[in-house]
Order: C-alpha cells, then sequence, then structure tokens
C-alpha cells in the first residue's frame, strides 16, 4: 500500500498481488520505464515529474489494473486535515475489501511503525480477524507491487487535484470513500482510538539494500526494512534471481536483471 497528497487531495492504493504477480508488474515496469529512464529498485514516482511520467504511468496503470484499487479524499469537500489517520482508514477500507477469508494474505505498510499501528487500529474497527501486517520503510524501493502503488498514488493524486481525473471513463476507480462508505469509514476512524489493540509484525527476514543489486535481493528474500538499522544481504548475487526469471518464462526481465 501507498499513497500520496497532492494538494487538499489524498489518495490510498493498495497493489494485491502473488509473488509471482509481482514478476510480470516488475516486467511491464522495466518495458514502459525504458523510454523515460525509469528504473525499478532505484526510481520512485516523485523522481519524475507528473507531466514527465505521465504516459508512462498510465500505459503501467492500464496494463496492471487488474492488481490495483484506490480510494481519494479531498479536504476541501469532506474535512480532516490528518493525512496520517486518513491514509490509515483508506488503507483498512482496501485491505478489508480484499482479504475474503485469505489467511495467507501479508499487507506491507509503506514506512515506518508508526504508520503500520494507525492502519492495524483502523482496520480493527471493520475487523476482527487481522492479517498478517508488516511495514518496510521506502517499500516501492524494494518490491515491485509497492512500486505500482506508489506510481498509481501520485498519478491518481495529481490528476485529481488538477481536475483532469476523468469520472466517466477512469483509468483506475477512485472513490471517495467517506463518501461512498461512510458507514465503513467511521467505523475505521473509530478504531483508530481503540487502546487495547497491537501491532506485532510479521517475522519476515530483517534486510537493508544500499544498491540496486541488493535490494533485488532483499525482494527475492522476501524481506523488509523495518528500520535502517537492518543489515544489508549477505550477498549481492542476481543468479539466482536470474534463473528463476528464466523458469518462469520471462527472459526479457532475465536479461534487464542479468545485467545490472
Amino acid at each position: 500500500m501507498d499513497a500520496s497528497t497532492v494538494g487538499q487531495t489524498t489518495v490510498t492504493v493498495s497493489a494485491h498481488a502473488t509473488r509471482e504477480q509481482e514478476i510480470a508488474i516488475l516486467d511491464s515496469i522495466y518495458e514502459f520505464g525504458a523510454e523515460y529512464g525509469f528504473k525499478p529498485f532505484y526510481n520512485k514516482a516523485n523522481d519524475f515529474d507528473y507531466r514527465v511520467r505521465r504516459k508512462f504511468t498510465e500505459n503501467i496503470l492500464q496494463t496492471n489494473q487488474e492488481y490495483l484499487s484506490a480510494f481519494a479524499h479531498s479536504q476541501r469537500s469532506e474535512g480532516n486535515t490528518n493525512t496520517q489517520q486518513i491514509e490509515a482508514v483508506q488503507s483498512a477500507l482496501l485491505v478489508s475489501d480484499q482479504l475474503s477469508g485469505d489467511s495467507d494474505t501479508l499487507a506491507i505498510v509503506d514506512g515506518g511503525e508508526q504508520k503500520a499501528i494507525p492502519f492495524v487500529k483502523a482496520l480493527s474497527g471493520l475487523q476482527t480477524d487481522l492479517p498478517v501486517v508488516a511495514h518496510c520503510l521506502q517499500s516501492e524501493y524494494y518490491y515491485p507491487s509497492a512500486l505500482l502503488a506508489d506510481l498509481a498514488a501520485s498519478h491518481l493524486a495529481h490528476s485529481l487535484e488538477n481536475g483532469e481525473y476523468d469520472y466517466t471513463d477512469p483509468l483506475l476507480p477512485t472513490p471517495h470513500a467517506k463518501e461512498t462508505r461512510n458507514s465503513d469509514w467511521g467505523k475505521a476512524f473509530s478504531g483508530l482510538y481503540k487502546n487495547n489493540i497491537e501491532y506485532t509484525p510479521a517475522e519476515l527476514p530483517s534486510q537493508r539494500g544500499n544498491s540496486v543489486r541488493e535490494r533485488i535481493c532483499c525482494w527475492y528474500d522476501g524481506a523488509v526494512m523495518p528500520d535502517r538499522g537492518a543489515e544489508v544481504p549477505l550477498s549481492d548475487s542476481l543468479n539466482p534471481i536470474v534463473g528463476s526469471l528464466r523458469r518462469e518464462g520471462f527472459e526479457d526481465l532475465a536479461r534487464i536483471i542479468e545485467q545490472l
């Protein structure tokens, strides 16, 4: 999950994908990003001006629509200027919609523990069974699905704030949760004030990548960077990843990774 605030518009996006589907997401980002010099595990949305990356992002969103869900919030018409609360509530609604009783779901919150705790509390206002949750600083540098959410949130926030969002034929439907899901919004918002909800991060490998190669290894290992004190991977060899990509049929992507 990731969120972006532009002016008085906050958009939160979740990208829900399996580990195998993430490979296809990564492949598409490399494909469409090549013309613009956009590099996964190195770049994020805000590295490029909205106008410069607009067509690139639109292609990415169109290709990966099936993985994306989004909500928007306007401070002008809906009040509440606390973006952390807005993001937590919107994220809770998105994740609650996608769980569907899937006990294997892992929700990765972009940011530190201070972002994960409000999310878990908001989600507790919607349901009693909570998914496994982890947090990862700068998750867009580590997971292709998180980068997809980062690109989508920034693009949608800009287009909504600038009046360019196409409500009749949207690239990605982005309803205003407080308006369209008012009852659920209230439940999630009330959850923020619960004192009996604890956040226990998922037991995932804790790693930090200082280079593109190291961050790719972190992704392959299923690691997160919960804090900046995390250790770097023992090796930055990409051979296991390249071999895995070839076995999955992603020869072009394997060649790109091999040359890094």
